[in-house]
């Protein structure tokens, strides 16, 4: 099934994906697709430290 909506990161409209730590929905630009996740998830801003993302 295929999700579309608003990137919570830029905003651009399109087919989205959720990123496999937050959930948020993030368009393919955004998403960091040979890990999973999100760019916040990527750069650790939505955790207390880097040591809580998965490598």
């Amino acid at each position: 099934m295929e999700v579309r909506g608003l990137c919570s990161i830029c905003g651009r409209p399109g087919k989205m994906y959720t990123c496999s730590l937050c959930g948020s929905l993030v368009c393919e630009k955004c998403f960091q697709q040979d890990r999973g996740v999100c760019p916040r998830c990527q750069r650790g801003t939505r955790f207390k430290n880097r040591n809580d993302l998965i490598d």
